[in-house]
Order: structure tokens, then sequence, then C-alpha cells
């Protein structure tokens, strides 16, 4: 007969969310059992870039999306070195900035657009000519029509992360 376990709370996919989740509940007192189809992290995780772009994924008419995208970003910092204290492990978060090219003279008005919006914000977000992309990413395509750097964005390695989380879970 197999041991029957008793949990608090069940939860259901073992990607980065569902795992974070898992973790805060556990820190919290309660006995939680985290249900995966496959390996940790292997579904949207595995396949998701990372980003941390609140500036730049910017979108017009979510004001509240940004606020809490915003919120988010100034909390990652925090969340990622607690998790490394605890795992003795690195999520590969790393605040490096992202820049945003426009190919082509539609996509650069429709980013222009955009800059726009993010100045009014008050985000920080500059439009940068060719020349001056080219001096933070020298391998862009030949031609293309300017961008705009975000200098507060971020990014994490899912799959780091995903490890990471799996270690503070288990402990």
């Amino acid at each position: 007969m197999s041991e029957k376990r008793e949990f608090d709370v069940l939860v259901v996919g073992g990607g980065v969310i569902g795992l974070s989740c898992a973790w805060r509940l556990a820190q919290r007192g309660a006995r939680v059992a985290v249900l995966e189809r496959g390996e940790p992290g292997a579904g949207a995780t595995r396949v998701a870039a990372g980003m941390l772009a609140p500036v730049g994924e910017l979108t017009f008419g979510e004001p509240e999306l940004l606020e809490l995208t915003l919120a988010a970003a100034k909390l990652y910092p925090e969340f990622v070195a607690e998790l490394a204290a605890a795992t003795g492990e690195s999520s590969g978060y790393e605040q490096l900035g992202a820049l945003h090219i426009a190919l082509d003279r539609d996509e650069a008005a429709q980013l222009r657009r955009v800059h726009d919006l993010q100045r009014s914000l008050e985000l920080e977000a500059e439009w940068l000519p060719p020349r001056r992309c080219r001096d933070l990413e020298p391998g862009l395509t030949p031609s293309f029509h300017g961008g705009v750097f975000a200098a507060g964005e971020a990014a994490v390695d899912p799959r780091a992360l995903t490890g990471a989380l799996v270690a503070a879970c288990l402990a």
C-alpha cells in the first residue's frame, strides 16, 4: 500500500511561475506539491526569451499593465538575489538594457510613436540613430532606421532560473 501524502496546495505547472508560487507558498508554511507532466521548465519556460522589458514592450491603452510590469521589474533584483542566497544558484539575471530597432520606415514610424509615449510617461528610453545603435550592437544588419534603447531593462536565463527554483522548492 502506498503512503498517503496530504498537501495544503497543489500547484499545476512546473514552469517559472508555478515553481515561484510553490516556493513562496512553502516559505509561508504551506505543504505544497507541484504537478508537472514533464520536466520542470519543459513547457513555455523552455522557449521563453527571459526578457524583463516593461519599457520596450509598452502597449498603447494599457496603463494598468505598465504599472504592474514596472513594479515587477523593480522587485525582480531582490527576488533573484533571495533565490541565489537560498540555493547558491544563479538565475542568469542581468540588467544590461534593451535595444529595439526599426528595420524599415514603417517600423521606424511605429517605434517613434511608442517612443513618444515612453517619453510622455517619463520612462527611461532614448531614440538612437543607426550609428549609435551599432555602437551598442556592432553586428546589426547594414540597413535599418534607428532604434530605442531602454537602459533599465533586464533579462533572466529561464533554464537557470528554473534550476534555482527547483533547488529552492526541494530545500
